[in-house]
């Protein structure tokens, strides 16, 4: 019997962590949203390219865009003009747009919209291993003094590539230093100062890429932000050359990397781009779905949510089942509350899901009420019992029927739906009804039928609650959980909840 029970609870202990390792790794790993009104936000980002078009002149518009693979994931990428040519192709790891038109006349607007979110994305590829050397640049008279003047510190204090960019951005920021401010030739620019410090990481052999990324941020006009690149042997090190920030933050947009400017304009003139950033929320479970709908890789590729609708439909009904198996094994072990069998009252909150609570507990107790009157009488003639059952099944019917055209007739719409109701199984809940009637009496056939009622109802409001049809059917390991938890039921022998109260009042009489 021990080795039983240490089966049992191995095969659920076993069952308990299947279940909740799915669950982990579906919260984990595939990034599901643990509740259905979990949002994300979704960046949209809007840029729009003007210039005026020279008279029948060919245009061609070179613009760089961002990359799909830097840390987010585009939900949708928009190219908008009237009458032109859109090629996309890649350019020394960027990619780049190229608008083209036979001619154009007067004031020319080309928009490009990404939307885009954190949800779901694959960590940001990182760029392909970078030089750790590069030739010094010829420097004469007073900027290679200058410069050497600034390198000899800073080799002082540095240790590495990391900490030499640091220390140079400190330099170059500086305002008390001669040298500094004449490598800057007055121009006191955020652009100026980091082709500065480039220039002096050049002199030093540390080779570095510039950097224009677009922040993740409410803005109605931005424009992209300078940051520096190197490569120190192993990992690409960003740095800020405006106040020395290390690290790329996560709201960051990568757009382009290199020296080229951000357009190329030809049969053109009086360009100027300008960006907008503007957030929105959207359900997590959208943007799942809109991913897959895209053949996009989300969390529906292997689960419920992958089937069709309909088929989604009936198993957001069938897989609320075990649910209500559990509480109906539940209201029996451990309250003790009677119920015509485990399944009858989750076969009855179903019909419930149509009917609603109050009617369907009126339309049921109504036609139980008049079944067992029409077995009554049948038993009075000494039917067999598959005659009776049969003719019984056949007033049940009947009287669905009556109900629904009686329901038609007055406009209630609740009438129709009494057919849901299973005609076996009410059937077979007026036969047993009756069978406890003449075995144990009209009161505990009454109690019986009240406790179905009851935990029908139970059953019917936990299958419906939306928080719970949502987590079991977008976490079905929930199911194993629920197994685990009916096989350690299977061996418990303890007290009832209303065994506990009978036996309270022999306590209390005993004591006297």
């Amino acid at each position: 019997m021990r080795s039983v029970k240490l089966h049992a609870r191995l095969l659920a202990v076993a069952l308990l962590v299947l279940g909740a390792g799915s669950i982990a790794y579906q919260l984990l790993v595939q990034d599901v949203p643990l509740t259905e009104s979990e949002s994300d936000p979704v960046w949209v980002v809007d840029t729009q390219l003007s210039f005026q078009a020279r008279p029948n002149t060919p245009i061609k518009a070179r613009m760089y865009v961002p990359p799909l693979n830097s840390g987010f994931t585009a939900l949708n990428e928009s190219f908008i003009s009237n009458n032109y040519g859109v090629n996309v192709n890649r350019e020394n790891g960027n990619r780049l747009v190229t608008w083209s038109a036979r001619r154009g006349e007067g004031q020319q607007n080309l928009y490009y919209r990404l939307m885009l979110t954190s949800r779901f994305a694959d960590p940001a590829l990182p760029p392909e291993n970078g030089p750790q050397f590069r030739p010094s640049p010829e420097l004469k008279g007073a900027e290679r003094v200058a410069a050497d003047a600034l390198l000899a510190p800073i080799r002082q204090h540095s240790a590495d590539v990391e900490t030499f960019v640091s220390e140079t951005i400190k330099r170059v920021n500086s305002e008390d230093s001669d040298n500094v401010r004449l490598l800057l030739g007055g121009d006191h620019s955020p652009e100026n100062r980091a082709r500065v410090v480039d220039l002096l990481l050049a002199v030093a052999h540390i080779p570095a890429e510039p950097v224009h990324t677009l922040q993740l941020a409410e803005s109605s006009s931005q424009q992209p932000e300078l940051w520096l690149r190197t490569f120190n042997g192993q990992n690409w090190l960003y740095f800020n050359p405006a106040d020395g920030r290390q690290g790329l933050p996560e709201d960051r947009l990568v757009w382009w990397s290199g020296e080229q400017p951000l357009l190329t304009l030809e049969g053109a003139r009086a360009s100027k781009v300008s960006f907008s950033v503007h957030r929105n929320e959207m359900s997590a479970l959208r943007l799942a779905q809109s991913l897959r709908s895209q053949d996009a890789s989300s969390f529906i590729d292997y689960s419920l949510y992958e089937l069709p609708v309909p088929s989604q439909q009936l198993f957001r009904v069938l897989i609320m089942i075990p649910v209500g198996v559990l509480l109906v094994l539940l209201i029996r072990s451990l309250i003790g509350m009677e119920t015509l069998g485990t399944f009858t009252p989750v076969l009855i909150a179903l019909a419930f899901r149509e009917t609603q609570v109050i009617w369907g507990v009126l339309l049921f107790t109504f036609i139980t009420a008049i079944g067992l009157s029409v077995r009554g009488y049948l038993e009075h003639l000494k039917l067999q019992l598959l005659a009776r059952l049969s003719v019984v099944l056949t007033f049940v019917v009947i009287m669905m029927a009556l109900i629904s055209l009686l329901g038609y007739k007055l406009g209630l719409s609740t009438g129709l739906s009494v057919a849901l109701f299973p005609m076996v199984i009410l059937t077979m809940v007026i036969e047993r009804v009756s069978i406890v009637w003449e075995e144990r009496g009209g009161a505990q056939s009454l109690k019986v039928a009240i406790g179905t009622l009851v935990a029908a109802i139970l059953c019917h409001l936990l299958m419906v609650w939306k928080p719970l049809v949502y987590f079991v059917f977008t976490f079905p390991g929930v199911l194993l959980i629920l197994a685990a938890v009916m096989v350690f039921m299977g061996h418990y022998r303890g007290y009832r909840v209303m065994e506990l109260v009978r036996f309270r009042a022999m306590t209390e009489e005993g004591d006297r």
